[in-house]
């Protein structure tokens, strides 16, 4: 967020995106950017050196003082173990070696200290980036980091912190990694919008777990915006509304009246169950990333979490949590899911979600790379760890584990040995542990859709995640715009898949959960339904929408529609079936 940015004329913009996560808000932009400036050298004269060195120890104090700030607003908000990043952070900021050649660089070149600052800091990160320690190299994120603040600083201008607002924002950025969102202040980040992204990037993801509005894919707009102008984020439609005239401002206050009278019909809703018209009963759960999103799960009248994603415990951090810490949070994850149960899936880093300092080399396509599962069984002490903890979870009762990315049957194999392992160390040290562990398979790979009928024998129950099988069945990254239009769940080979796994679970006894962002889209309600799944899990700010659905529904009518669907040719097809039914069946819900 820049003070002196250009200012834009003060008439309203409207930049369309791609709605990401539901809901409309209206405040201040706040403009966060990872890039950094580039600063041009202007000679100065020698007479000059000490009132710049003078102005680089103002920069460094202010540096130091901003970054502890951060470190203290994340201990009382996040707990000591997400704001420990920062040390390495400080030790940059208070590095002798990186001023003394500053020092020497100004005496010799004679130009502008933020320029000089700025050549010294990016040779000293190439020069981690060269070490074979995977720490050391490691280390070049937090030296550019702390760079990028010094310069700043230097230059008299502010840049925002996600983890640091002091006001109510809606937050703009050319993108926003997991970690990022995971650092939001929910009481200040109002929303946010992005310059790329899809439904489907992790991202906006949680942004719909954390029930905050977002619209991504916005091309181009960060040129467009300053920091501080007022704007309307619509996350239905896809909008940001910067400088908003008096008329339309109007016009959104109409429409909010009219959603918040359907969102309040909802409510009596809460603790019914998500029964069709003839009987048919679905489970509906809610997805989970952060300890600060369990309250949300009595408040939507979800029936247990039917994902609770660990990894974000392990994001944002110098080290991984211990068995203890893990226990800790697990335990409140049960908690909060009672009298139902919860569904603790086991380490999914990689692909997008990488942890902070822990030597992972980027990958040249990651999400077909060391993820997941994948992860986990080269790291059986890492894995065991967390497998103790969630066995922990419920002294004395029944736990859910779940393990992602399963690609063949030796993955599972493996994964449950070693989850039996957990158990026996737990018991012979005499440490109260479940009495009773189900254990689950992701089916997210197609390889594992097509041998369901051999992994249905070793498990309690599958989940299946439709972002990842969409993704590797159509060969097209869903984090990639360019191949958005190949991004197709309801393409008859992804609706085959989901098929089969129901098919072969049910004939072996075991139910079938879909945890994928179709199960929280409304439109998508009929095909699950009509395909034969026993359990939906989404964001909780999904459930009481979806409830509705289902219960406006009729499972004959849905299992006619996906045999339908499953003969159709096309993708266009299958979405406006599903369009026409849900215009029918329930259309306070989608106009």
């Amino acid at each position: 967020m820049s003070a002196d940015s250009p200012s834009v004329v003060s008439t309203e913009l409207r930049f369309a995106g791609i709605p990401a996560s539901p809901g409309v808000v209206s405040g201040r932009l706040a403009i966060f950017s990872h890039e950094e400036l580039r600063v041009r050298p202007t000679t100065i004269q020698e007479s000059q050196i000490p009132e710049e060195l003078h102005r680089l120890e103002a920069a460094l104090l202010r540096t130091r003082e901003q970054i502890q700030g951060i470190q203290d607003h994340l201990a009382k908000s996040l707990g000591e173990g997400k704001s420990d990043i920062f040390e390495a952070h400080l030790l940059v900021a208070a590095d002798s070696t990186i001023a003394g050649a500053v020092r020497r660089q100004l005496e010799l070149r004679k130009v502008c200290v933020e320029h000089v600052y700025q050549h010294v800091i990016h040779a000293y990160a190439q020069s981690m980036r060269d070490m074979e320690d995977p720490y050391l190299r490691e280390r070049a994120a937090d030296i550019l980091d702390v760079g990028r603040r010094v310069v700043y600083n230097l230059l008299g201008r502010k840049l925002a912190d996600l983890y640091s607002l002091d006001v109510p924002s809606i937050i703009l950025s050319h993108d926003l990694t997991p970690s990022d969102t995971a650092l939001l202040n929910r009481q200040l980040a109002l929303g946010f919008a992005t310059e790329v992204g899809s439904t489907t990037s992790h991202t906006a993801i949680m942004a719909r777990s954390l029930n905050i509005p977002a619209v991504v894919g916005l091309h181009a707009v960060l040129a467009q915006c300053e920091s501080g102008a007022p704007v309307i984020l619509d996350g239905y439609a896809g909008l940001l509304i910067v400088h908003p005239t008096e008329q339309t401002r109007y016009e959104y206050g109409q429409i909010e009246k009219r959603r918040l009278a359907v969102e309040q019909s909802l409510e009596i809703l809460r603790d019914t169950p998500a029964t069709t018209k003839d009987g048919r009963r679905l489970v509906l759960s809610a997805n989970v990333e952060l300890p600060e999103d369990l309250p949300l799960i009595a408040e939507s009248g979800a029936e247990g979490i039917g994902l609770y994603r660990t990894e974000f415990l392990f994001l944002n951090r110098v080290h991984f949590p211990t068995e203890e810490e893990q226990t800790n949070i697990y335990q409140q994850v049960v908690q909060a899911s009672r009298p139902h149960l919860a569904i603790i899936r086991t380490l999914d880093l990689g692909g997008d979600k990488l942890p902070t300092h822990q030597g992972l080399d980027p990958e040249a396509n990651p999400f077909l790379g060391w993820r997941a599962i994948r992860y986990c069984l080269e790291k059986p002490d890492l894995f065991k760890t967390q497998l103790r903890a969630i066995c922990r979870s419920n002294p004395g009762g029944k736990v859910r584990v779940m393990f992602p990315m399963i690609a063949t049957r030796e993955e599972l194999v493996a994964a449950l040995g070693l989850l039996g392992e957990a158990r026996e160390e737990l018991k012979a040290a005499d440490i109260p542990s479940a009495t009773e562990v189900e254990a689950g398979a992701m089916i997210e790979v197609p390889s594992a859709a097509l041998i369901v009928d051999r992994l249905a024998p070793l498990v309690q129950f599958f989940s299946i995640g439709t972002n990842d099988l969409t993704q590797y069945t159509l060969a097209a990254d869903r984090t990639n715009e360019r191949v958005a239009s190949l991004y197709q769940p309801t393409h008859p080979a992804v609706l085959g898949l989901i098929r089969r796994v129901v098919e072969a679970a049910h004939a072996h006894g075991i139910w079938v959960g879909v945890c994928g962002e179709m199960a929280g889209d409304i439109y998508m309600a009929p095909i699950l339904l009509g395909l034969g799944v026993d359990e939906m899990s989404m964001g909780s700010v999904a459930i009481p929408r979806v409830k509705k659905a289902i219960q406006s529904l009729h499972y004959g009518e849905c299992q006619a529609l996906a045999e339908r669907m499953l003969s159709m040719d096309t993708e266009e097809e299958s979405r406006k079936a599903l369009i026409e039914v849900a215009q029918r069946s329930y259309p306070e819900l989608v106009t």
